[in-house]
């Protein structure tokens, strides 16, 4: 078996998104695959992980509706948080050590991955105790939630490239009111491409966690 393979989705569905997660931890727990990272965009979408509340949605359904906006609540760790374009969101299909035990390790090193790929654009950024993700001051650039089942992880980070803000503007973000975000363009001053920061993404990933190859599309679909 492969030590690991990644795949560049593009733009899914937030719903077709957790249909692929779904399949592709079904075959990493029966072992018919690697460790698997996705790598993909979303359209407008609110999601709920377990610690978030229906009052942090703050638009009300009918403005969600004509902002195209949709609302999901999900199994991952965590509070509100909006997938927008431009924003490249990651799903590792990881299995987890110590029988699924180990998440805070896993995502500590999802982090130390997420450091890295701000680095490598010249973005100075850390960590803040106490809220898993990656920060450029008091201003948050990417968001992890993961959820672990049979000791294998999914859902995972969403790391903004080039995004339109104003949806974030309908949530209260992480479960911190006023929360401003930003994204790598914001940040450096300059447009990067979603393309772009896959591959740097990539690389990050084969340097912290091992070799990992691409799998294309057409491999994903004869794997069902």
């Amino acid at each position: 078996m492969k030590s690991g393979t990644w795949h560049a989705l593009g733009f899914v569905s937030y719903r077709s998104g957790l249909a692929i997660q779904d399949r592709v931890a079904d075959e990493r727990v029966r072992n018919l695959r690697p460790d698997t990272l996705l790598l993909l965009e979303h359209p407008p979408t609110i999601t709920l992980g377990r610690r978030a509340s229906d009052a942090d949605v703050l638009w009300d359904p009918e403005r969600l509706g004509r902002s195209g906006i949709s609302l999901e609540r999900v199994g991952r760790g965590g509070g509100a948080t909006v997938h927008v374009p431009g924003q490249l969101v990651g799903y590792p299909i990881v299995r987890l050590p110590h029988g699924g035990r180990a998440v805070r390790a896993f995502v500590a090193g999802l982090e130390a991955l997420l450091l890295d790929v701000a680095r490598s654009f010249g973005v100075r950024a850390g960590r803040r105790p106490g809220h898993p993700g990656v920060w450029v001051g008091e201003r948050k650039l990417a968001s992890i939630g993961i959820e672990v089942r049979r000791g294998i992880s999914r859902h995972g980070f969403a790391l903004n490239v080039d995004v339109e803000l104003t949806p974030f503007r309908a949530i209260v973000a992480c479960g911190i009111p006023g929360l401003e975000m930003t994204d790598l363009s914001r940040e450096v001053g300059a447009r990067i491409r979603i393309a772009e920061a896959t591959d740097v993404v990539a690389r990050a990933w084969r340097a912290r966690f091992g070799a990992m190859e691409e799998e294309t599309w057409n491999e994903l679909e004869a794997a069902r």
